[in-house]
């Protein structure tokens, strides 16, 4: 079988799947095909009419039926891109998203020689807090979460992208010592309900990642508290949340004293980030 014939089949199979809604088959299975074969997509178009190696079918079919028994693309290949970057990522973190390069943006437009001290809660697969320390060497950067797992996960992407940050195991501020010039955060958000609805219809994202409570906000509200105590004066802290959360993370913020309170908008116009001053 050629790599064209190879492809079609996959792309038609993933079109066609009554267990996944797949709404990008070929690109999933081009994906998927150059991984198994260790080629770049260019080569991979380049060698359409060429014959598949027996073992590169076989890997193939393999990462194909996990593809099509639901798991995403970056949990079958543990790669993500993220801020022009691979990040490797499993299943006991979030798959890093396009929208969070916001709350990147956001960040270093903050950053100065005075706010150079940054932690990253909940920080998954610590895409947040090493891009921050790649992209500006010489800000300190603190990465935490609750999840051994997920932070297992953040220190073998900081190992490989040589990312030197520190690490906390441990729930929001409970094990953090010092104060800060910019919290930033990507917490879980998502209603219970929601959450349960999602894991119910067989989301593969850990149900830690992602459930903020009944109105997605529980969180969010006790590091807004709490991080009064970890920021310094005109210290920042920046939220990324869903777009019709941004309002009313706004007025938890006003009304926890913060000023300079704004929300920023990702790529497709939708509230991201919220953000606010000590």
């Amino acid at each position: 079988m050629t790599y064209r014939e190879l492809l079609g089949n996959a792309s038609e199979r993933l079109s066609k799947s009554e267990v996944l809604f797949c709404d990008t088959p070929l690109l999933d299975a081009s994906v998927l095909l150059t991984h198994a074969a260790e080629i770049t997509k260019e080569k991979l178009f380049a060698s359409y009419p060429d014959f598949v190696p027996v073992e590169v079918q076989n890997k193939f079919e393999k990462m194909l039926k996990k593809r099509l028994s639901g798991q995403p693309v970056s949990y079958i290949r543990n790669v993500k891109e993220f801020y022009g970057r691979d990040f490797y990522v499993d299943n006991s973190v979030l798959v890093p998203r396009p929208d969070t390069e916001t709350i990147i943006e956001k960040t270093l437009s903050l950053t100065s020689d005075k706010n150079n001290r940054i932690l990253d809660l909940c920080t998954g697969s610590g895409c947040i807090g090493i891009t921050l320390k790649l992209e500006k060497p010489e800000l300190e950067v603190t990465v935490s979460d609750i999840s051994k797992e997920a932070l297992n996960v953040a220190q073998k992407n900081a190992k490989t992208l040589e990312a030197d940050i520190n690490f906390v195991n441990g729930s929001l501020f409970d094990k953090i010592e010092g104060f800060f010039d910019i919290i930033v955060t990507n917490p879980p958000y998502v209603k219970s309900s929601e959450t349960q609805h999602m894991l119910d219809s067989g989301w593969p994202e850990p149900k830690i990642a992602l459930d903020g409570g009944e109105d997605g906000l529980d969180l969010i509200r006790e590091i807004i508290r709490s991080s009064l105590n970890h920021l310094n004066d005109n210290g920042y802290l920046l939220i990324e949340a869903g777009q019709d959360q941004a309002e009313k993370i706004s007025e938890l913020l006003s009304k926890a004293g913060f000023h300079n309170i704004e929300i920023t908008k990702d790529i497709e116009g939708r509230n991201r980030v919220t953000s606010g001053m000590k």
